[in-house]
Parts: C-alpha cells; structure tokens; sequence
C-alpha cells in the first residue's frame, strides 16, 4: 500500500498491516496498542529532528522488521547522530510527561526507548555507536563489531525468553523479541563476519 504526503512516499508492507491489524483485535490490556503508538511517536522523533535540521524526507516505509526513513541528502556527524538519537529522545521525554497520567503510555515508550538504545545493528543505538566506529575504523571493521555486538545482546534476550516460556507457558515476548534481534544481524544488507 503507496501513499503520497507532499513530496515523500509512504509505503506499507502488507504483511505490516496484517500483522498490526492482527495484534490489534487480539490485545485485551491495551499494551500492545500503547507499544505501536510509542513507536510511532518514536519515529515521529526522528521526522522532527530532519525538519528542524531542513532535510527533505523522500520515503518512509513500514515493513515487519523496521521503519525506515529515506533522506537523500548529506548528513554530517554531528547532524546524523542528533537524527538518529532523536527517536529515542522523544521516547524518554513521552516516559517523563506521561508516567503519572497515563501510566501504560508512559512505560510503552520507556520500552521502545531502551529497546531501541541497544547496540543492535537495525537500532538507534547500533546505528549511532557504527557513527562513532566509523570516524575511527573502516566500514567493514565497523559492521563486524556492530554484528558481534548484536549477538552478545541478542543471545540472553533469546535465553531468557526460552525460560519465560517454561515457566509461563504462555508468555512468548522475550522469545519473539530475542529472536527478532538475531534475525537483524541476517537481514541486515551489511552482513559481515
């Protein structure tokens, strides 16, 4: 599904929607829909932060495994890594405003945020530590270190999704979110080992 705002072009996957749509009927607590709105606002952030630095955004597209947004335009360091920080920014802001009038709000964006500071190469936080690795090191040294970071992350959220399990039979999340994170090492474009 295409959309058009002004210049940029808006897409989503269908699988996107299906699944959204999916997890949306079956949500009883209302946790799940504070979760996708937290990760709207998450990347409403960082459109903010490129309309106060003046970049045009040519493309925003939802897909299962990320959101991303196209700006065709060169970013300095410094420029970059406010745009890539800024998601996250919004999120802790939304955690402190919201904590003591919409509590479940407050702790979805306090988790999109923490979630999305990890050093996981798809994340804000493995995209602004590759920032800083690449004024120091090569591309390609950089991606290994992003990846083997996204592995030491992933694994224990993995493990301790396995023992959640167990012990609930029911509760799948840190499952599904460990297995999430390893599986962005592999859909990363810039696999290298």
């Amino acid at each position: 599904m295409r959309l058009t705002a002004g210049n940029t072009k808006i897409s989503f996957q269908y699988l996107y929607v299906a699944i959204l749509a999916f997890i949306l009927i079956l949500d009883k607590s209302g946790g799940i829909f504070c979760c996708f709105l937290a990760s709207f606002f998450h990347e409403t952030g960082h459109l903010i932060a490129l309309f106060f630095l003046k970049q045009r955004v040519e493309e925003v597209k939802f897909s299962v495994f990320d959101i991303q947004i196209k700006s065709s335009h060169y970013l300095d360091f410094k420029r970059e890594l406010i745009i890539v920080l800024s998601g996250v920014l919004l999120n802790f802001l939304l955690f402190i405003f919201f904590y003591r009038i919409i509590p479940l709000f407050a702790l979805a964006n306090l988790f999109i945020g923490i979630f999305n500071i990890l050093p996981v190469s798809t994340l804000d936080g493995g995209q602004a530590i590759n920032l800083v690795l690449t004024r120091f090191f090569s591309k390609e040294k950089s991606a290994i270190i992003i990846n083997i970071l996204t592995v030491i992350v992933s694994i224990p959220i993995f493990t301790i999704g396995i023992i959640i399990l167990l012990n609930t039979k029911y509760n799948f999340s840190f499952l599904a979110l460990g297995l999430y994170l390893i599986l962005t090492v592999f859909m990363n474009k810039e696999i290298i080992f």
